[in-house]
């Protein structure tokens, strides 16, 4: 049986370096950057995106433009809808 990480949830940023793809998670996006970056998955081979979720490209980064929760399964991302409820504890999007 697979090991799931806890659920983060927050702003997901998907960026790419020498050794792989890599999933982000942070608190709030501020002029178009990601800021409070608390979580990452590194060098994961897969990431699966729930059907509805649509991201932004800022320069070589993906960020999420909503909050969402973000699952880790050994090599595999899960991207999902989180609650509204949820998402105004964690994240802040200013206006």
């Amino acid at each position: 049986m697979a090991k799931h990480t806890p659920t983060d949830r927050g702003y997901a940023v998907i960026f790419e370096n020498d050794e792989g793809t890599n999933v982000g998670v942070c608190t709030a996006i501020a002029n178009g950057t990601p800021s409070d970056l608390f979580a990452v998955h590194t060098r994961m081979a897969s990431i699966k995106i729930e059907e509805g979720i649509t991201f932004s490209t800022v320069g070589r980064l993906r960020i999420s433009n909503r909050p969402v929760a973000v699952v880790g399964e050994e090599d595999v991302v899960h991207i999902r809808s989180t609650t509204p409820a949820a998402a105004r504890n964690i994240a802040v999007l200013p206006s």
